[in-house]
């Protein structure tokens, strides 16, 4: 006899807030304490190993969405949806009329992270000053400028609707259109949000994996990038040049520079080969490499005013083009410039195709 499996309802996802962890952000140094004894979390007199990893998780968790609210509560920031409030989304966070204002300064993390959180870990170690990108918004509040905090690993949604990342959530998901992978979510904000906007001038602070998907901007929509774009400053990022284009490369060398973490003061040298752009040396010997954002704020700060004030880098748009197929059959034919990418209108970064090989390009669509 045939005995059809009872179908398994899929549990619900629990979110503990930090106060159900019994946490709280402390409002005067932004430190992640216990409610019960003002302490900081201590992994080693949490219980054992095991337990310890578990409430160390949940609180990573906890913590980060609880800075989503700090965006929104405490900097007044605005949640705009992506890519719309009528389907699956994730937010992006903006300051008041930020996307109006002359100049504007978007920051996107690295892998993993939620909207404007350098590193987890130090979120709860150090705290929210260090751990985030609270400091930076800040600052550029103060000097009158735009912000835009974007959201690239928040790619699913759950199935009562909150959008997710893969490394916090598993079971049944949608995916959100537009912010299918980080690369995309970037795409697709500058396409969407940025590109036709009013602004006049854009910085672009890039941490670590952050730096491929506004690499890939520049690269797929270079003339459209270099007439708003003043400067990327990158922070450990992981970009490479492949494929870049004369004008691409050219532009870096102008209106990028690489801020890279060092754990021996001794090391003066730092080669601008791999990054393509100006290499500034970052001393950090804490146990955390994604302290370096926080060690490194005064210095992007400054660069990006400068260079928001300068503006767009001048015939930028008469350097070449923004990427060099590789084996393209269009190579010859071309002198070296890229087909006319003008009228597509987002990103999407595909793999390696017939249809590659015989349109001579990848990454829009």
């Amino acid at each position: 006899m045939f005995i059809r499996p009872k179908k398994q309802t899929p549990l619900a996802h629990v979110r503990d807030s930090l106060g159900d962890l019994g946490y709280k952000i402390d409002p005067t140094d932004g430190k992640v304490r216990s409610l019960a004894t003002n302490e900081l979390f201590d992994y080693d007199a949490a219980g054992d190993k095991k337990q310890a990893s578990d409430i160390y998780q949940k609180l990573t968790n906890s913590a980060s969405r609880a800075m989503l609210d700090y965006l929104t509560n405490e900097l007044k920031m605005e949640a705009i949806a992506v890519p719309n409030a009528n389907e699956p989304h994730c937010y992006v966070y903006a300051t008041r009329q930020a996307l109006q204002k002359d100049k504007l300064v978007v920051i996107i993390v690295g892998n993993g992270n939620l909207a404007g959180i350098w590193g987890w870990n130090v979120l709860i170690k150090q705290g929210a000053n260090e751990g985030t990108a609270i400091q930076y918004i800040r600052d550029c509040q103060a000097q009158g400028v735009g912000v835009l905090v974007l959201n690239p690993n928040m790619n699913i949604v759950a199935p009562d609707g909150v959008a997710e990342t893969y490394n916090s959530y598993i079971g049944p998901s949608t995916l959100i259109r537009g912010s299918e992978t980080a690369e995309e979510h970037v795409g697709f904000v500058w396409s969407q949000l940025l590109r036709d906007a009013p602004m006049k001038s854009i910085a672009f602070i890039a941490y670590n994996t952050a730096g491929i998907a506004i690499v890939d901007v520049l690269k797929y929509d270079y003339k459209r990038f270099v007439e708003k774009a003043a400067c990327i400053a990158f922070i450990d990022s992981t970009h490479s040049l492949y494929e870049l284009g004369e004008g691409a490369l050219t532009w870096l060398k102008m209106g990028a520079q690489h801020w890279e973490t060092i754990a021996d003061a001794g090391c003066t040298d730092m080669s601008s080969d791999r990054v393509g752009c100006s290499v500034v040396l970052v001393e950090n010997t804490t146990e955390f490499r994604e302290m370096t954002p926080a060690l490194c704020k005064d210095s992007v700060i400054e660069y990006v005013m400068a260079c928001l004030d300068r503006g767009p880098v001048s015939h930028a748009a008469e350097f070449g083009s923004g990427w060099m197929a590789a084996n393209s059959p269009l190579d010859d034919e071309s002198d070296g410039q890229s087909e006319d990418l003008t009228e597509l209108d987002s990103i999407d970064v595909i793999q390696p195709t017939q249809q590659v090989q015989d349109d001579g390009y990848i990454g829009w669509e």
